[in-house]
């Protein structure tokens, strides 16, 4: 159900639709707001855009009703003649109209079309978003399962396969976690992320052992 006032808005962006629909007057929108503290007369506007002055008061008359142009002053008052837009300026005043108007635009929008809701975060999403937000930990989950979670995606961080040395163990661990680096290379190796002998560590290329 649409409201008088969304109604109202509806109506004035159509207006400005319409208005914004031929090259030539987008052609006149874009000399005058060049230069929006001045006024131009119906010449310098047609000297600026190309256009003929005997072919725009038509779009000078369509610009100014949906607010985009000022008509500052008319000439001719002629009893068989309506009087021409003679000198024009650009009218800042629809800028200040347009939050509300695409306000007006979200809002229908969405009755249409609800945005769809979005899906319940699992478990480990949640930790990880909570103790690793943004890939370094922020703190050392106290619950087992919340360890597992962090334990299992630091250990992303070594190729499979690849023998590290224990200062290159660290040095990698650190960046993630360096209020107690230690901590996560015991973790890693208690809960097989990682195995360890002679001095090297490395990750075993197919995956992850159950604990």
């Amino acid at each position: 159900e649409v409201s008088s006032e969304q109604a109202a808005n509806l109506a004035s962006l159509f207006e400005m639709a319409k208005a914004l629909a031929a090259p030539g007057r987008l052609a006149i929108i874009g000399a005058l707001a060049a230069v929006p503290d001045a006024v131009l007369n119906l010449d310098e506007l047609a000297q600026r855009t190309g256009l003929l002055p005997a072919k725009m008061e038509r779009d000078l008359r369509q610009l100014a009703e949906a607010g985009f142009i000022r008509v500052v002053e008319w000439w001719g008052d002629t009893p068989d003649r309506e009087p021409l837009p003679w000198k024009l300026a650009f009218n800042p005043a629809y800028l200040k109209r347009m939050p509300q108007l695409i306000t007006t635009l979200h809002q229908l929008n969405n009755q249409v079309q609800p945005a769809p809701e979005k899906a319940p975060l699992d478990e480990r999403t949640k930790t990880l978003g909570r103790f690793m937000p943004d890939g370094k930990l922020l703190d050392w989950p106290s619950q087992l399962k919340r360890q597992l979670y962090v334990v299992e995606e630091v250990a992303k961080a070594f190729e499979p396969g690849i023998r590290y040395t224990e200062r290159q163990v660290d040095s990698i661990l650190k960046q993630i976690y360096e209020y107690d680096h230690c901590t996560l290379r015991r973790y890693l190796v208690d809960l097989r992320f990682l195995h360890r002998a002679d001095g090297l560590y490395w990750k075993e290329p197919v995956g992850l052992v159950a604990v």
